[in-house]
C-alpha cells in the first residue's frame, strides 16, 4: 500500500477487518521544508513493514519483492512508475478525490472549491502508467460546504467514502474485472494553483476573496508558492481563515473590498 502519513493508519486497518494481509505500506521521501507529520513504525499495527524507497524508481523493486496480490494507492503524492504499477498480480488501485475524468492531478479539491463546486467525487480506479487516466471500478459525490477549511477536514470525508467502497474494489480485482475506461480526450486538469492566484486584489468582490482563502487552504502544501497573500497595512500576509459574516465583536478585521466587506479571522505574517 502506498498513502499519506494521516491516512496510512486508517486505510491499513480498514483492510485488515476485511480479512486481507498488509505486509508494507511505503512511504515517501518529504522534503525537509514540507510541514506536517511523518509516518513512523510506530504508527503502523505490528507485522506491517514500513518502506521509504529513495525514488520512485524503487517502488517497483519493493513491490515485486514482497510480491502483493495487488496495492492500494491514496493520496501518494508521487507519480508510480508503470514497473510498480503493474508489479502486483491482480493490479494496483488508486482512490482520487474527484468525478474522474475531471480534476485530474495533485489538486482536485483545491480546484472544485476555487471553481465552487458544492460536491466533490471520490473515485477508485485502476492505475496505467499514465496519471489519473486508468479505469474507473467505482465512484460516489460527497458534499464540499462552506464548513470545510482544511486539506485534513476534506479528507477525512474523503477516506470514509473511500473505505466504505473497498470491498466493492477489492471484489472487483479479485473477479478480474476490467473496470470502466474514462472517455478519451476529455477530462481536466489540476495542477497547483500558479502565480495568477497567489496574491490577494482588495479589488475583487468579497466573495472571490473568501473563494480564494479557502481554496488554497484546502490546497494543503504547495511544493514552490503560498498563498493567498494579502497586503494589510503595509505588511504581507498569508490568509488562513476569512468569514463574509460579521463575526462577533472584538474578533477579525474587516477590509472594504471591491464589493462588500471580508473579516480576516486568521493569518499568518509572511517573511
Amino acid at each position: 500500500m502506498a498513502a499519506l502519513p494521516q491516512t496510512a493508519p486508517p486505510l491499513v486497518e480498514a483492510l485488515r477487518a476485511l480479512g486481507h494481509e498488509v505486509p508494507v505500506v511505503i512511504s515517501f521521501r518529504r522534503p525537509a521544508d514540507w510541514p506536517g507529520h511523518v509516518l513512523g513504525e510506530h504508527d503502523l499495527p505490528p507485522g506491517v513493514d514500513l518502506a521509504i524507497p529513495a525514488t520512485p524508481d524503487r517502488i517497483g523493486e519493493l513491490l515485486r519483492a514482497y510480491a502483493p496480490d495487488a496495492a492500494v494507492s491514496y493520496g501518494y503524492p508521487r507519480k508510480l512508475p508503470a514497473a510498480a504499477v503493474t508489479a502486483p498480480r491482480l493490479g494496483t488501485v488508486n482512490c482520487h478525490p474527484s468525478d474522474l475524468p475531471a480534476y485530474r492531478g495533485p489538486n482536485p479539491v483545491g480546484w472544485a472549491v476555487r471553481n465552487g463546486e458544492r460536491e466533490i467525487g471520490v473515485t477508485w480506479h485502476r492505475m496505467d502508467a499514465e496519471l489519473d487516466t486508468g479505469a474507473v471500478l467505482t465512484r460516489t459525490r460527497i458534499p464540499l460546504d462552506g464548513s470545510a477549511w482544511s486539506f485534513t477536514g476534506v479528507n477525512s470525508l474523503v477516506l470514509k467514502a473511500a473505505s466504505s467502497m473497498l470491498p466493492q474494489v477489492l471484489r472487483k480485482l479479485v473477479h478480474g474485472e476490467a473496470g470502466e475506461p474514462q472517455p478519451e480526450h476529455t477530462g481536466s486538469w489540476a495542477g497547483f494553483f500558479g502565480e495568477d492566484y497567489a496574491t490577494v486584489d482588495w479589488a475583487a468582490p468579497a466573495a472571490h476573496i473568501h473563494t480564494q482563502v479557502r481554496a488554497w487552504n484546502i490546497a494543503g502544501h504547495h511544493p514552490r508558492r503560498e498563498g493567498p497573500i494579502a497586503l494589510i497595512d503595509g505588511t504581507r500576509w498569508r490568509l488562513r481563515r476569512t468569514t463574509l459574516e460579521q463575526p462577533p465583536s472584538g474578533t477579525g478585521r474587516r477590509i472594504a473590498c471591491g464589493t462588500g466587506d471580508l473579516w480576516v479571522l486568521a493569518a499568518d505574517p509572511v517573511g
